[in-house]
């Protein structure tokens, strides 16, 4: 029987030992976000470790979040918070739409 890999350990922050991909996946938010609903969620945001998600002020005091690519190393510790799986991990070379 094959091992069973839990989320962390796939997503878990690259290693020193160079066993992990060169270029992890980036987290990325999408539409539904409650954000964008003007509801104040940000648990992904609390939860990410390196500070990659931030919430940007839109007009009618909506927000949206807003992930730096330079910051987010795919952990995916943003990815269990959030109540409506609003969030992908996408790899880097696919880019962003």
């Amino acid at each position: 029987m094959e091992p069973m890999l839990s989320r962390r350990a796939l997503f878990g922050r690259p290693q020193p030992s160079g066993t992990t991909p060169a270029d992890p996946p980036l987290a990325m938010t999408i539409a539904h976000c409650l954000a964008e609903t003007g509801a104040y969620c940000r648990t992904c945001g609390d939860a990410c470790p390196e500070g990659a998600i931030r919430f940007l002020l839109r007009s009618g005091g909506r927000a949206r979040a807003d992930v730096d690519g330079e910051r987010c190393t795919g952990c995916g510790h943003c990815l269990p918070p959030c109540p409506v799986n609003a969030i992908r991990l996408i790899p880097r070379d696919a880019g962003r739409p």
